[in-house]
């Protein structure tokens, strides 16, 4: 009887042994099958903005059992991720996270996003032309379009940097003329212009002078005056000359010109403001000097007690002073009153002498005095023979 026990035990340990094994095996056989890791089909990529890219995420095992996988940006302002797809945002970068939700494997991609370029069309200026006075300014503002335009900038050049210059827009006037000021894209070198005309500065007049105040001529002569406008960089300095007497000095661009004696005042007016200057002119006669002088006789004979009147002639016949003298060279013979008329007093040979004031030029007429005449011893008292 205890053979057979014997057996019997032995029999269940073997039976135990082969259930054990069997449930083993279906214990394995059914536990699920985990992620060991998770790859990407791009570890980096550059978009541009508005852009989108899959990123297609590999799991292995490729068996499995959970393959989901969340999706997870660093900066979703610059790139937002949904279920592998990527979308640009704004230019920056990211980097974008695949995460296995069975055992939290990951791997990421880094992602760089640029801005969009969006080309110039045009430019424009606020203003097409424009006028400015010598050391004004104007800015002039450029609108670059589209209004989202990537490079809106722009470049600025004056076609004539003496007549005006830019900088930055900043025209500023330099000196009388015209220019055109023009702005350039950086973008498309697209182009507007602007017509700049510069006018002189005004500098009003303030004053004038004349380098005399008072001038004395003589008949005939001249004198240039000269008139200084004030300030001396005025814009007009144009003047007007006005004698207050034509008839003794006229005046033509500052050059007087006597005329006759007397008094007259040159005024000189400007054209901006009208100021006055005047000169105090004063024209004296011309002399004219005496060169000569001469009798109408050079000789005579006269009758003692009679009388002759010597006629003196002074060149020129304009001089001015045409005064004269008279002298005998011998007074007991003849003597000679200060109008020329000669008286004979003794027979005998006298020089009659006129002489002139101006130039003490001097003529002479030869008087021989002789007595009465007698015809056949008597007194001839006749006139034929009286003073020749």
């Amino acid at each position: 009887m205890k053979k057979i026990i014997c057996y019997s035990n032995q029999v269940l340990s073997i039976f135990l042994l082969i259930v054990g094994i069997v449930l083993t095996s279906c214990t394995e056989d059914m536990a699920p099958i985990t992620v060991s890791s998770v790859t990407l089909d791009t570890t980096s990529m550059t978009l541009t903005e508005g852009d989108s890219q899959t990123i297609t995420a590999t799991i292995s095992p490729s068996d499995a059992e959970n393959k989901t996988i969340l999706w997870i940006s660093s900066n979703s302002s610059v790139a937002s991720v949904r279920g592998g797809v990527v979308t640009a945002i704004a230019p920056g970068t990211a980097t974008i996270t695949a995460k296995t939700e069975d055992g939290a494997k990951t791997a990421t991609c880094k992602v760089t996003v640029v801005a969009k370029v969006y080309p110039v069309t045009s430019v424009s200026l606020d203003k097409t032309s424009a006028s400015l006075t010598e050391g004004e300014t104007i800015t002039l503002t450029a609108t670059v379009n589209p209004d989202n335009a990537t490079n809106k900038n722009v470049s600025w050049k004056s076609s004539n940097t003496s007549v005006a210059s830019v900088v930055d827009g900043k025209v500023t006037a330099v000196k009388a003329g015209t220019t055109t000021i023009t702005v350039t894209t950086e973008d498309g070198n697209k182009t507007a212009t602007c017509d700049i005309t510069v006018n002189a500065k005004v500098y009003p007049v303030t004053s004038v002078s004349l380098n005399k105040t008072s001038a004395s001529l003589t008949e005939g002569e001249t004198i240039t005056l000269t008139a200084t406008v004030n300030p001396d960089n005025a814009t007009n300095k144009n003047v007007s000359w006005k004698s207050s007497n034509t008839s003794v000095a006229t005046v033509v661009d500052g050059k007087v010109t006597a005329v006759k004696a007397g008094t007259t005042t040159i005024t000189v007016t400007t054209e901006d403001g009208n100021k006055t200057a005047t000169c105090d002119i004063t024209v004296n006669a011309k002399v004219y000097p005496v060169t000569s002088v001469s009798l109408n006789k050079t000789s005579a004979e006269v009758v003692v007690g009679n009388k002759l009147t010597l006629v003196a002639t002074v060149k020129p016949s304009n001089a001015q002073n045409k005064n004269v003298s008279w002298k005998s060279s011998n007074t007991s013979v003849a003597t000679v009153s200060s109008t020329g008329e000669v008286l004979a007093l003794a027979k005998g040979t006298a020089y009659i002498i006129v002489t002139t004031e101006d130039g003490k030029y001097t003529a002479q007429c030869k008087v021989s005095v002789v007595s009465k005449v007698v015809n056949g011893g008597n007194e001839d008292t006749s006139d034929e023979n009286w003073g020749i």
